[in-house]
C-alpha cells in the first residue's frame, strides 16, 4: 500500500512539473559575464526586445540552434540576446568558435554563466535549448524548448 501511495505521489509530481508554465514576465535573475561581472534585470539594455537562450555547449540541439541563430543574425540585430549556460568558462569560447563563429562578439549578444543555478527554477525550461523572447516591458512574447526555437522567434519578431 505504501508503494502505491509513493508511486501516486511521484506521478503527481511529474504531472505538475510537466504542466508548469513559463513565467509571463521576465523573472528576477543574476548571471555572470565570462569576466565575472554580474548582470541582472537592472543591467538590461532598455527599449529593445530581450531574447534569453539557455544552452549547453555539449547539446546537439543547442549547437544547431546557435548555428541557425548566427546564420539569421541580421533578423536579430535589434534584439538584446542573452545566451546563458551552466558550463565552465573555458569551454564557452570553443563552443562559439565551432558552431557560431563571431556570434559571441556581436554588440547585442551577451554570453552569461548561471553560476548560482537560477535559470532553471526561475524560467522553468523543459529542455535545452530554451528560448524566451520578452518585450521591452518584460512581457513573455514567445517560448520554445528544443529544436525550432530560432524559427519560432523569427516568426514572432515579424509580427
Amino acid at each position: 500500500m505504501k508503494s502505491r501511495l509513493l508511486f501516486a505521489v511521484i506521478i503527481l509530481f511529474f504531472v505538475s512539473v510537466t504542466k508548469a508554465q513559463q513565467p509571463a514576465a521576465l523573472p528576477l535573475f543574476t548571471f555572470y559575464k565570462l569576466d565575472g561581472k554580474a548582470v541582472s534585470n537592472v543591467n538590461l539594455k532598455e527599449g529593445k526586445k530581450n531574447l534569453f537562450i539557455l544552452f549547453d555547449c555539449t547539446c546537439d540541439h543547442c549547437q544547431r540552434e546557435t548555428k541557425l541563430l548566427n546564420t539569421n543574425y541580421a533578423a536579430f540585430k535589434d534584439v538584446n540576446i542573452y545566451m546563458v549556460t551552466l558550463d565552465e568558462a573555458y569551454i564557452i569560447p570553443k563552443f562559439f568558435d565551432s558552431y557560431a563563429k563571431g556570434l559571441n562578439n556581436k554588440p547585442n549578444v551577451t554570453v552569461l554563466q548561471d553560476k548560482k543555478q537560477m535559470f532553471i527554477p526561475n524560467f522553468l525550461p523543459s529542455m535545452y535549448p530554451a528560448m524566451y523572447l520578452y518585450s521591452p516591458q518584460g512581457k513573455l512574447l514567445a517560448y520554445n524548448a528544443g529544436d525550432g526555437g530560432v524559427k519560432k522567434m523569427l516568426k514572432t519578431l515579424k509580427k
